[in-house]
């Protein structure tokens, strides 16, 4: 399946990640989901179309497929002081369906990496208590927010600390460009490891949507203990494909020799200074 997309400008991330002094940044350079931790119905390619960029795509659930719940974590945990601020920042999409769209996906950080619960579960249901996500749900049932909506979750429940209904309807599936998201952490200033944490999706056509909340990182059992991020994602009747995506420019042939003359200066240098 052929896939168009374009990127959201890449000064956006790049100016996230300059700012934020812990956390890591999805959205620049390249990450190669295939070294990831992949559960349940997830995959992960690397591919070169031609349109100069190279793609590293993690694909969490197939479109037209139901019945699925996957997810994929980085391969090692990482260390995070809760009295400092964090970022990270990633791009998504959902190709367009045919079917019902839903359910959803999260960006999670977990002490632990796995797949939960299919379904309206998000693959995010039932993971971990020590465990916070940051939910892009496409699917409701009657009471819940509607979707598609923003929310913030924790503890391995799908029952939401707080709810941004959007109102993009099926507008939130768009083949052609991609979606731009992070998720950013405020302490409290009071060094009791508790914040405000906020997620925000960005779109050249569509806008910017928003849901924040308080977390108390102490409260959830992550202060002190490695943690895990990556994806969760799932649908049940509905047949959604779930896709985080990473690119970078292909270099031209002459940037590709000016790299390896650059290289080779670099070598002549560091055995001159061995010989002194």
């Amino acid at each position: 399946m052929k896939l168009a997309r374009l990127l959201l400008p890449l000064t956006l991330a790049a100016s996230l990640g300059a700012h934020a002094q812990q956390g890591v940044s999805l959205a620049t350079g390249l990450t190669d989901f295939t070294t990831w931790s992949l559960y349940g119905s997830a995959t992960a390619s690397n591919m070169t179309p031609g349109n100069g960029f190279t793609y590293s795509d993690l694909q969490l659930t197939a479109a037209g497929t139901g019945g699925q719940g996957g997810a994929g974590f980085a391969p090692n945990a990482i260390a995070l002081d809760f009295n400092q601020a964090f970022a990270f920042d990633f791009h998504f999409f959902i190709p367009v369906s045919q079917g019902l769209r839903g359910d959803g996906f999260t960006f999670t950080l977990s002490d632990t990496a796995g797949v939960g619960g299919a379904g309206s579960g998000l693959g995010y249901d039932g993971l971990s208590t020590a465990s916070v996500a940051f939910a892009i749900d496409t699917f409701h049932f009657n009471g819940e927010p509607v979707s598609p909506s923003l929310q913030i979750l924790s503890g391995g429940s799908v029952t939401p600390l707080a709810a941004t209904e959007t109102g993009l309807g099926d507008a939130i599936r768009d083949p052609d460009f991609q979606w731009y998201a992070s998720v950013q952490y405020t302490p409290s200033g009071l060094n009791d490891n508790a914040g405000m944490l906020t997620g925000t999706i960005e779109h050249l056509n569509l806008g910017t949507f928003t849901v924040s909340a308080q977390v108390s990182f102490d409260q959830l059992g992550l202060v002190g203990t490695p943690v895990f991020y990556g994806f969760t994602a799932a649908n049940g009747l509905a047949t959604d494909g779930h896709f985080v995506t990473s690119a970078v420019p292909v270099p031209e042939p002459g940037s590709g020799a000016l790299i390896l003359a650059g290289l080779a200066c670099l070598g002549m240098l560091a055995r001159r200074r061995r010989a002194r």
